[in-house]
Parts: C-alpha cells; sequence; structure tokens
C-alpha cells in the first residue's frame, strides 16, 4: 500500500473512530475497552449503522408530512444504496455511493473487516428497519414490534456480539448471523425498550414521530400535546415489557459468558448494568428531565466500568 493509500485508510478509520465517540452511546462507551482491532471493526461497523440511522431519524423523519412525501422515494433510494455498500464493503470491495463521507466509512469498514467473518445480514436487517420507518409504517402488536427490533436494535447488538466472541488477531467468531440474532435479541429489545422509557418525553414533545409502541400497548402513543397522564399508561405497559425481556437477556448473558474472554465479558456486563440501572431509575421517575437523564446515565457509567476495572 503506497503512502496516499495508507493515508487514506488512515482517515477513514479516524473518521469512523470520531463519529462512533460523538454519538456518545452506551455502546461506544464500553467499546472504548475493547482490543485495538476489535475496536476498529466495531467502530466502523457502527458509524456505517450510524449514518443511516441518523439520516432517517434526524433529516427524513424531521420534515413535514408534505415534505416527506415529495422525498420519500428520494430516501429509500439512498437506504438501497446504502445496503448495497455495506455489503460490497464486507465483501473486500470499495464503495462508491457518491457522498465522500459515507465513501470513507463503507471504506473503514472494508479495511476493518479483513479476514473477519462478520455476516452481512445486520446491515441487511437494519435497512428493512429503516424502510419501514420512511414508509411510516406502523406498528399494531407486540409481534409487529418485536420484528422491527430485529432490524432496528438486535442488528447492531449482533454485529457487537460478533466482536465480543471474536478472536482478536483474526476476528473470526465462528458464529452464524442466526446464531449471533438469537444470542443479541432478548438483551437488544431490553436495551431498546429502555431507550424508548427514557427518550420517551423528548420524543413525545417532538410530536410523537420518533416513538416507537406498537397500538396494542395501552392504545398506542399519546396523541402530542396530551401531558403526563396520558403517558404513563404507555410507560407502565413499556416498563412491564422490559421488565420480561430484561429476565430473559439475564438467561442469555450467563449462557454466554464461558465463551468470552474476561475483558469481553465485562464489556458486556457493563453494558448490561447501565441498562438495568436506567431501567430502575426510569421506574422511580417514569418522565424525568433530560439533564437529569445524562446525569443518571454518566454515574452509572463511571461507576461499572470502575467496578469492573474497565474504566
Amino acid at each position: 500500500m503506497d503512502r496516499s493509500a495508507t493515508d487514506t485508510a488512515s482517515q477513514a478509520t479516524s473518521l469512523a473512530a470520531d463519529l462512533t465517540r460523538r454519538s456518545a452511546s452506551n455502546l461506544w462507551f464500553v467499546g472504548r475497552a475493547l482490543p485495538s482491532r476489535k475496536r476498529k471493526l466495531f467502530e466502523a461497523a457502527y458509524a456505517t449503522m450510524r449514518v443511516v440511522d441518523d439520516f432517517v431519524d434526524d433529516t427524513f423523519l424531521a420534515r413535514g408530512p408534505v415534505e416527506r412525501a415529495e422525498t420519500r422515494q428520494a430516501a429509500l433510494s439512498y437506504i438501497d444504496q446504502w445496503e448495497q455498500a455495506a455489503v460490497a464493503a464486507l465483501d473486500g470491495y470499495i464503495a462508491e455511493t457518491g457522498d465522500p463521507r459515507d465513501d470513507a466509512l463503507f471504506d473503514a469498514l472494508r479495511i476493518a473487516a479483513v479476514g473477519s467473518d462478520i455476516p452481512c445480514r445486520p446491515w441487511n436487517a437494519l435497512a428493512e428497519a429503516m424502510r419501514f420507518d420512511v414508509t411510516e409504517g406502523r406498528l399494531t402488536t407486540w409481534q409487529d414490534f418485536e420484528a422491527y427490533c430485529d432490524g432496528a436494535t438486535v442488528a447492531p447488538a449482533a454485529v457487537f456480539l460478533h466482536v465480543l466472541h471474536a478472536d482478536a488477531t483474526t476476528l473470526h467468531a465462528d458464529l452464524t448471523a442466526a446464531a449471533l440474532f438469537d444470542k443479541a435479541r432478548a438483551m437488544a429489545t431490553f436495551c431498546y425498550l429502555v431507550h424508548i422509557q427514557r427518550d420517551f418525553a423528548k420524543d413525545h414533545a417532538r410530536g410523537g414521530q420518533l416513538l416507537t409502541v406498537p397500538q396494542e400497548c395501552a392504545g398506542g402513543p399519546p396523541l402530542p400535546g396530551s401531558g403526563p397522564d396520558a403517558c404513563l399508561p404507555v410507560l407502565t405497559a413499556l416498563a412491564e415489557r422490559a421488565a420480561v425481556y430484561r429476565e430473559m437477556a439475564k438467561v442469555d448473558l450467563a449462557a454466554m459468558s464461558p465463551d468470552l474472554a474476561v475483558r469481553e465479558r465485562g464489556i458486556l456486563e457493563a453494558l448490561f448494568g447501565i441498562y438495568e440501572g436506567l431501567q430502575d431509575d426510569l421506574n422511580r421517575d417514569p418522565m424525568p428531565c433530560e439533564e437529569g437523564r445524562r446525569r443518571v446515565t454518566a454515574r452509572l457509567r463511571e461507576t461499572l466500568l470502575d467496578r469492573l476495572g474497565l474504566a
């Protein structure tokens, strides 16, 4: 590899790391403790997934109804192009989307995934969830919600579990896509439900466009502008559902632990512990202010990482 190619690769890797860091997500927080090669794969994968999710949530769904209708086909085309670029990168090819930032992120993924057996199914599943959002699909039952979760939250979690299970040198996890999704499903759905609870007040105030709540959950999302009394039945139903997945996730975590190295096991336990602490806090105060939630999250993060020796 010549000097210019090396510099380009370094810039792509740095861009993926920076985007992941700026997300300030709990995955980013615990992912900092990964060994170098595994961390680069996680950051590149996370960054490519983040850009399409941010496009849908912060760009497309932030538009008014008329503009969304006018730009829906272009948004779907972007998702198609994003998915094709992800598959190409994982297959070792240079992706060309026409967007320099996206191209750089997919190049970081291509470089980081060399030698890995990471499957492309998580990117395919996420693309399906993003199409559902852009077409403004509606969730009627909890079964609909769980099917949507497979793309929206289980897919990224499956990537993270691949990274945790993978050999630090070869990046081989020797796990099928189906096995990764099965291992990730309960924990990812629990964490997603906690996210919905945590961001409920903010998303409701925005008009409810980002509230992912099935209609059978206490009658579905409350009407925009309705007060806390209208929100509490939905929040209660979400908390009850999250509690079920929390117990399922504990069983899955115990089953996975013997297969993980000590550091990787600690990372997963730290991540799960953050969400357990958040849910406990949300059960005490279902509609907290955003600043209060940030303080709680920061305290949980520092306490757990210090206890696990990952700080």
